[in-house]
């Protein structure tokens, strides 16, 4: 028969390996439930979640120069130094929102030669403060550059003044295609 001693020994081992198992279980489920229920509460937050809106993409810009033919003056606002292609006799008129220091030359006069006090083609110009035309005349066959300064604005000194914006545009006299 089995002694009495071993079986109380093995009763109080059995108890003993219950209670740390009862231990270890009780100390898993105080820390792993929190746990769990955090994830859970996260994966429900997060699939629920209020996204931020997205504005569209901006557009590019895009300077454009703007042209109106009136007979034989061709109307013109400089945006950009694109290439422009004239007939000898013909006029071109450069339109500018006028500021300080702001005008507009040919830097070949033989070419395009200035007209004094041309009559206004762009009527909803003309007399406007603020607005400026400077005429040319395509006098002879070549290539010259308008140099167009968009001026500075008034500023009281001049180390406050902006950056002047500056173009050269390429000018071609040529005979008709």
């Amino acid at each position: 028969m089995a002694d009495p001693g071993q079986i109380i020994e093995r009763e109080l081992s059995d108890d003993q390996t219950s209670t740390v198992r009862r231990r270890r279980l009780a100390v898993t489920g105080v820390v792993a439930i929190p746990i769990a229920i955090g994830v859970l509460v996260s994966i429900v937050l997060y699939s629920v979640r209020v996204t931020p809106f997205v504005p569209p993409a901006l557009p590019t810009p895009s300077a454009l120069d703007t042209f109106v033919r009136d007979g034989q003056v061709l109307l013109m606002e400089p945006a950009t130094s694109a290439r422009v292609s004239m007939l000898p006799g013909q006029k071109i008129e450069v339109v500018l929102n006028t500021g300080v220091g702001q005008k507009v030359s040919a830097l070949d006069p033989s070419v395009l030669e200035a007209v004094a006090n041309p009559p206004c083609h762009l009527k909803p110009i003309c007399g406007v403060k603020g607005a400026a035309a400077w005429t040319f005349l395509a006098t002879r066959l070549g290539t010259t550059q308008l140099h167009v300064i968009f001026g500075t604005g008034n500023c009281p000194q001049r180390a406050s003044c902006p950056l002047v914006l500056q173009l050269l545009i390429p000018i071609t006299v040529r005979l008709a295609a």
